[in-house]
């Protein structure tokens, strides 16, 4: 399995730029894709995969502009996987960054906070 995993954004669907050698994590763009759950399954099996047997700190980036509500319910998704993988013994930890006037994707930033059981910081650009 490669230690990296990149998808070029599109239209519809986020870049998704993953590097477990380096520890950079980074989802960015806009997250609209028909079929949420069939877009963000392989990212979640990817994770599983590379940190299921490995204790490593990291940081995942999440500036995304604008999210479905299938990606909203995949994004959480994704956070709780982290929550499990940190209860395995790693360290991940979130930066949800997004405009300062955006005030609709700054309360969905703190609703994931709120809910979510890692570190996680609410990046005002």
């Amino acid at each position: 399995m490669s230690d990296k995993l990149y998808i070029a954004p599109t239209d519809i669907s986020p870049e998704i730029s993953f590097d477990a050698t380096e520890l950079k994590f980074m989802i960015s763009g806009r997250s609209m894709p028909e079929n949420s759950e069939a877009f963000y399954e392989p990212i979640l099996k990817w994770l599983r995969e590379q940190f299921e047997d490995r204790n490593v700190k990291a940081v995942f980036d999440v500036n995304l502009d604008y999210y479905n509500t299938g990606s909203f319910i995949r994004i959480m998704g994704l956070f709780n996987l982290l929550g499990e993988l940190n209860k395995a013994g790693n360290s991940f930890s979130v930066r949800w960054i997004c405009e300062a006037e955006d005030e609709d994707n700054i309360a969905d930033g703190q609703s994931f906070k709120d809910v979510v059981k890692i570190p996680f910081d609410i990046i005002l650009i």
